[in-house]
C-alpha cells in the first residue's frame, strides 16, 4: 500500500513540475474555495479507491478515539483527515500567491497576544526557545506565518523524495525568513542556534523506537522524542507548543499557542527531560482533540508495527 501511495504521489508531482507556475496562476484565478473543492474531490476519490489507506486511517483513529467517539463519526474523521492532508499541496501553491508581509494577517496568520509580544521579547533578550508542533492542520505553512510575525526560527524538516517538489516546498516555507534545516544537519545546527540564544522548531510528533522515552499519546503507548527535553535542559530553553489549524474553506487559519513552559518554570524539576516530554505530549493531545479531523491519522504515529496490526484488525472486521 505504501509503495502504491509513493508511486502515485511521485507521478502526480512529476507531471506537475513543468507546469507549477501555470497551476499556481490557475488556482489564484479560480480562488481558494474552488481550489480546495477540486482538491477535496480528488482526495475523496483516492481515499475510497485505496482500501488499505482507508483502513489504516480508520484503524489508528479508532484506536485513539474509539472509547469516546461513535464509529460513524470516526470514519468521517479519518476521511476528513486525509482530505486535509492532501490540501497541503494546494496550501503551498496558494501561499506563494497570497501570503506576503503586508497580507498574511488577513488570512488569520497573526499570533495572538500576549503570546506574540512574549515570543518577540524573548528573541530580543536572546532567550533560547524550542517551538514544538505536530502533524496537525496545514503544518507546512507554520514556518511561513512564524516568519511573517517577526520570529526567526530554524525549522527542522525532512526532505521530500521528489527533488523538484522539495525545492519548491523549501522556497515557500522559507519565504518569510525562517531557516529550513534538513534533518541530517539538525543535531549540529540546532545546537548552534540555541547556543547563541535563537529559536528552533521541531515537529516532535514521532514514534522514536530506538532512543525514545516511554510515554503515551492519546492513551496509546509510544516512545517519544527525548531531544526536546535534552536540548531545553542543556541550553536552558523555553519550550512552546504551537500549531496551526484551518478555520474555513477560504484559505483562513488560526495560529495556536497550546502551551508555554519558560525555563524558570521547569528548571527545578527532578527530571526535566521526563517532565518536558510529558508536558509537550499532553499539549499536543489537547491540540489534536480540539479538531481530530485535522490530525494525520494515516501516519504511523505509534510505529509501523502498531499501524500494521491495527489495520489488520480493521480489515478482519470489514464485511467482504
Amino acid at each position: 500500500m505504501s509503495a502504491i501511495r509513493r508511486r502515485l504521489t511521485w507521478v502526480i508531482l512529476w507531471l506537475g513540475s513543468p507546469y507549477r507556475r501555470l497551476l499556481m496562476a490557475f488556482l489564484a484565478a479560480i480562488g481558494p474555495q474552488t481550489a480546495y473543492w477540486l482538491t477535496d474531490l480528488g482526495a475523496t476519490l483516492v481515499y475510497w479507491l485505496l482500501e488499505p489507506l482507508k483502513l489504516r486511517c480508520e484503524a489508528q483513529c479508532r484506536a485513539a478515539l474509539g472509547d469516546q467517539t461513535a464509529d460513524r463519526d470516526l470514519r468521517d474523521m479519518a476521511e476528513q483527515s486525509y482530505v486535509h492532508r492532501t490540501r497541503n499541496l494546494t496550501d503551498l501553491l496558494l501561499a506563494k500567491r497570497y501570503l506576503t508581509p503586508s497580507s498574511f494577517h488577513r488570512f488569520g496568520g497573526r499570533i495572538g497576544e500576549p503570546h506574540l509580544q512574549r515570543l518577540l521579547d524573548a528573541q530580543r533578550r536572546r532567550q533560547p526557545m524550542i517551538l514544538v508542533t505536530a502533524y496537525y492542520g496545514p503544518f507546512d505553512l507554520l514556518p511561513v506565518f512564524l516568519g511573517y510575525n517577526g520570529l526567526r526560527v530554524g525549522v527542522v524538516y525532512k526532505q521530500h523524495g521528489n527533488a523538484g517538489f522539495d525545492a519548491f516546498r523549501r522556497r515557500v516555507r522559507g519565504q518569510s525568513g525562517c531557516e529550513l534545516i534538513p534533518v541530517e544537519q539538525a543535531p549540529r545546527r540546532l545546537s548552534e542556534i540555541l547556543e547563541r540564544g535563537g529559536t528552533v522548531g521541531i515537529l516532535a510528533d514521532h514514534h522514536a523506537e530506538k532512543r525514545g522515552v516511554p510515554a503515551t499519546f492519546l492513551g496509546i503507548k509510544t516512545k517519544a522524542l527525548a531531544s526536546v527535553g535534552l536540548l531545553a535542559w542543556r541550553y536552558q530553553a523555553d519550550v512552546i507548543v504551537a500549531g496551526i489549524r484551518r478555520v474555513d474553506d477560504a484559505f483562513r487559519f488560526e495560529l495556536i499557542i497550546e502551551d508555554d513552559a519558560p525555563h524558570a518554570e521547569w528548571a527545578s524539576q527532578d527530571d526535566p527531560v521526563a517532565y518536558l516530554t510529558d508536558r509537550y505530549l499532553r499539549a499536543l493531545e489537547r491540540m489534536v482533540l480540539r479538531d481530530p479531523t485535522q490530525y494525520l491519522w494515516g501516519y504511523a504515529r505509534w510505529g509501523e508495527e502498531f499501524a500494521r496490526e491495527a489495520t489488520a484488525r480493521a480489515a478482519s472486521l470489514t464485511p467482504v
